[in-house]
């Protein structure tokens, strides 16, 4: 090695610095909780930054640090108005809620070819660190869960229906399933 790092494997350093950040912000530390990081798609070059693994269920969560207010928009004219689409300050952010439901989707894939994956509840969380709210709700854009940090934690965190058990048995599968990108 010569020392000197090149322009990739720089950025890969400060992606990662990034998700470290992110990842310790959303404190989702807790009894029960199992955190996977960084998990790789199998067949592609896509990963999937952080699957948590509670008694409330599997979430698949990503973060973003968009800066602005977020707020959603309905394109089309008023009678004909699209689907809901997410915006954090003049930035068009639909892309990032499409993209954690599509790993949302990988992640079901996974548990259904074990035993108890299927019954297993899951839920795509896109969780945004640096935007302002201007309600104090999060909001659902389809089937992904859109808020921040500390909301994040707490869903994760929440009482549920699996047993430490089931949730170790979950995890180990999805581990098994998707492995460390």
């Amino acid at each position: 090695m010569t020392g000197v790092e090149t322009a990739p494997s720089r950025r890969w350093v400060q992606r990662a610095d990034r998700d470290r950040r992110a990842s310790a912000r959303l404190r989702l530390v807790g009894e029960g909780v199992i955190v996977l990081n960084d998990r790789r798609v199998p067949g592609s070059r896509e990963s999937i930054k952080l699957i948590a693994v509670s008694p409330a269920g599997v979430f698949v969560i990503d973060t973003k640090g968009y800066k602005g207010l977020v707020h959603t928009m309905a394109p089309g004219r008023i009678g004909n108005l699209g689907p809901h689409e997410l915006h954090v300050g003049r930035r068009n952010c639909t892309s990032s809620v499409e993209a954690v439901h599509r790993q949302t989707q990988i992640v079901r894939a996974a548990l259904e070819a074990g035993r108890a994956g299927a019954a297993v509840p899951v839920q795509g969380m896109l969780c945004l660190t640096r935007a302002q709210w201007g309600f104090p709700s999060a909001m659902q854009i389809g089937e992904v869960w859109v808020g921040w940090p500390r909301l994040v934690a707490g869903e994760v965190q929440a009482p549920g229906v699996l047993d430490a058990p089931t949730v170790h048995e979950v995890s180990t599968m999805i581990a098994s399933g998707l492995p460390v990108g």
